[in-house]
């Protein structure tokens, strides 16, 4: 298979395994669940397989001095070696293992439903004693320990479009977090024999990464939580998608005002293209950004749109009536689509957009904690118990040009 067939089996396993998950209910019966929560892990076993494949090629590919991230231990260990040398995992590569390799000290590791549910039902071993013990805080909040947070915001990265595109994450440590990008390149000149060489510098930019709050609430009533089979499992998943869906919303259109990080049709040197808006009766416009991208000397890896979008492109037909064919130069290209891109923009509040670019250029940022608050209080007449959880994150492309817009997209007629 080539990569981006790979990557879209890839994908569509993780899809598969997510609706396994959300199947599993508190309705459920027990052997029913179990079956589920195996089919569950070969899916998602099956997915790091792939990612291991996809891996290996696109190092061979691309000729990368790194070697090969495989299953055997002595290329673990050289994927360690990249988790500790590297600034931003790769949408392949997990937050946990980075935190394992650099940060953590703690032995014990929780899973985070395991940790939410010992929260209010007390621990039940000396793991989960150890865990509580050393989370506390005075204003009655927990500090999640750092790989049970991490596999975490894996999971809400398994849940987020951004990270599937392949945006990478960049695990924050401090408050403000600085990296250069390169804003213009150094231009070489042809020199007659003897002849001084001409001096060209490159110009560097700074992007600064300052997370903001983004925080969730769920309500668990007491008898689930005691006596679900796999409440251990929803809840994280619940908290997950929650914040994936709105880190996406962000990261794709946030407005960039003081609570919310900027978006990407926000960024200030996006590459244009010539399209001028309509509907999309045709696969043109995605050739368009793609004509723009190769010009700016950026790659095309991933669209991003709207269910609305996504829908009109896959219904399109040629004059037979027959599903029209996509051109060859995009047939690969993943096509994505997220309720998050708006369909009510413009003068008849009815305007889409559509994202292409090199996803490998976003750069996510993401504090490696996350604070948990119960509420035992609040909801307690009702037996309820409350979980808020709260991350901090930004987001920054490497560079701007490598994404392009199709901007004022309206709905097929």
């Amino acid at each position: 298979m080539t990569v981006q067939q790979m990557k879209a089996e890839r994908r569509a396993k993780l899809r598969d395994a997510r609706e396994i998950s959300r199947a599993i209910t508190s309705e459920t019966p027990e052997r029913e669940a179990r079956a589920k929560e195996a089919e569950f892990d070969a899916l998602m076993a099956e997915a790091d397989d792939l990612a291991d494949r996809i891996e290996e090629t696109e190092v061979r590919n691309e000729g990368d001095s790194r070697r090969p991230v495989g299953a055997d231990a002595e290329a673990r260990g050289t994927a360690y070696q990249e988790l500790t040398e590297a600034y931003a995992l790769r949408s392949n590569q997990s937050v946990a293992d980075w935190t394992r390799q650099n940060r953590s000290t703690v032995q014990d590791e929780l899973s985070p439903g395991r940790y939410l549910r010992a929260l209010i039902l007390g621990p039940k071993d000396d793991a989960e004693q150890r865990a509580l013990a050393g989370g506390t805080d005075a204003a009655g909040g927990y500090t999640v320990p750092e790989v049970t947070s991490a596999r975490l915001i894996d999971l809400m990265r398994a849940n987020s479009v951004l990270s599937q595109a392949g945006a990478q994450t960049v695990p924050l440590t401090t408050d403000e977090t600085v990296f250069a990008r390169l804003a213009s390149d150094p231009v070489p000149a042809w020199r007659a024999e003897n002849a001084a060489v001409t001096e060209s510098d490159p110009t560097f930019s700074r992007v600064l990464l300052k997370p903001k709050s983004l925080a969730v609430m769920v309500r668990a009533p007491l008898e689930l939580l005691e006596d679900s089979i796999n409440m251990e499992t929803e809840l994280p998943n619940i908290l997950a998608r929650a914040l994936a869906v709105e880190v996406d919303r962000a990261g794709l259109v946030g407005s960039g005002s003081d609570s919310e990080p900027t978006g990407i049709v926000n960024y200030s040197a996006l590459t244009a293209n010539s399209f001028a808006g309509g509907a999309l009766d045709s696969y043109t416009p995605l050739i368009t950004a793609r004509t723009a991208l190769h010009s700016a000397n950026e790659r095309l890896t991933g669209y991003v749109m709207s269910p609305r979008d996504e829908g009109t492109l896959a219904a399109l037909v040629d004059s037979t009536g027959q599903p029209m064919r996509k051109p060859e130069a995009i047939a690969q290209t993943p096509m994505l689509w997220t309720s998050n891109m708006p369909t009510d923009g413009g003068t008849g509040d009815d305007e889409s957009q559509i994202i292409a670019g090199d996803w490998a250029q976003l750069m996510m940022g993401m504090r490696s904690n996350i604070r948990i608050v119960t509420l035992r209080e609040r909801f307690m007449d009702n037996l309820q118990f409350g979980f808020i959880a709260h991350i901090r994150a930004d987001f920054a492309a490497a560079r701007d040009s490598a994404f392009t817009v199709l901007d004022a997209i309206t709905p097929a007629a």
